[in-house]
């Protein structure tokens, strides 16, 4: 639902449920099989408003970042990696929600492009949360409200495939995930549909209020629960 409505960040808000119910290596597989069928269902539909000049750019760096985050997913500990995202992720919500009457569109460096990517493809391909330096992104672009849903999917699709590949060259989709999937697909596409009903109410000159709202949730949520487990 959270998927149809924003066009990210469902794995931020089920990761942390299906960690502690399936265990982390299962429910990122999980997730990203997920993801990529949202992606491919909304790209059908928002093909058109995609902003490839971008898209492109972030495709292409996300490649080199994935399988960083594969290597981190089975190897690695997440929690300096969230505690630093969540710093970012909320400051720069804090200040867009807070500190500035108007947001400010800017045209982003190309170099700004590429590392964003990179950093998206490495929590892609190790924690399925891919979607925030994405949007952070767009939302300073000043893309619209159809071009900040499409060009999300146009860059979320090729990438979930990728890391899908990724995931089962190194053995993660397993019979227990595969099975997990197919039994939330009839729950998954409704909500779905729940969420694009309720996109459409959303007023356009609020939706960038409402994006950085939740990534502010975001960020805090990786802030707490990066803490909590480097204290357990």
């Amino acid at each position: 639902m959270i998927y149809g409505t924003f066009g990210f960040g469902d794995a931020l808000f089920a990761m942390p449920i299906l960690s502690m119910v399936i265990g982390v290596k299962t429910a990122t597989p999980l997730m990203t099989l997920n993801g990529c069928t949202l992606a491919a269902l909304l790209f059908i539909k928002h093909y058109k408003e995609v902003d490839w000049l971008h898209a492109r750019k972030l495709i292409f760096a996300s490649f080199f970042g994935i399988p960083f985050g594969i290597y981190i997913l089975k190897n690695g500990n997440e929690a300096y990696t969230k505690i630093l995202l969540g710093l970012i992720i909320t400051g720069i919500s804090s200040y867009n929600l807070f500190y500035k009457n108007k947001m400010l569109a800017i045209q982003p460096r190309v170099e700004w492009v590429y590392i964003v990517g990179f950093i998206s493809g490495i929590l892609g391909g190790a924690f399925n949360t891919g979607g925030p330096p994405i949007a952070i992104l767009g939302m300073l672009s000043g893309w619209t409200q159809l071009q900040f849903i499409g060009t999300l999917q146009g860059f979320f699709l090729p990438n979930d495939l990728f890391i899908i590949s990724g995931h089962l060259l190194a053995g993660l989709i397993s019979k227990k995930v595969l099975f997990y999937y197919l039994i939330s697909l009839p729950s998954l596409l409704s909500a779905l549909w729940i969420g694009q009903y309720l996109r459409k109410k959303i007023p356009a000159n609020k939706f960038n209020l409402y994006i950085f709202t939740l990534l502010f949730i975001i960020g805090i949520l990786f802030l707490m629960r990066s803490i909590l487990m480097l204290q357990s």
